[in-house]
């Protein structure tokens, strides 16, 4: 079962601030689109600090995010910029 959510950072990237929204998939990998920036990404949720990773939340995708622990794939591309996609706002 996927899981899917979205946040903002707060930073003033934007008026709306930095708008984030990211799916931890079955598989365990976590995609995810900075609306903000339009930067796309995706890690595997173990592959991330442990402290963090014990559960998936805004403060573990932006653990990797802020840490460059992600890359730009063909699956986070398609997740993050289509519409209907799980990332698509």
């Amino acid at each position: 079962m996927t899981k899917t959510i979205k946040f903002n950072t707060g930073r003033q990237y934007t008026a709306e601030g930095q708008v984030i929204v990211a799916t931890l998939h079955d598989d365990g990998v976590v995609t995810f689109f900075d609306h903000s920036r339009g930067i796309d990404g995706e890690f595997k949720l173990a592959d991330v600090d442990k402290h963090f990773a014990q559960v998936f939340s805004d403060r573990t995708v932006m653990n990797a995010y802020d840490r460059n622990i992600y890359q730009s794939t063909n699956r986070s591309r398609t997740d993050s910029m289509y519409r209907d996609s799980c990332n698509a706002r």
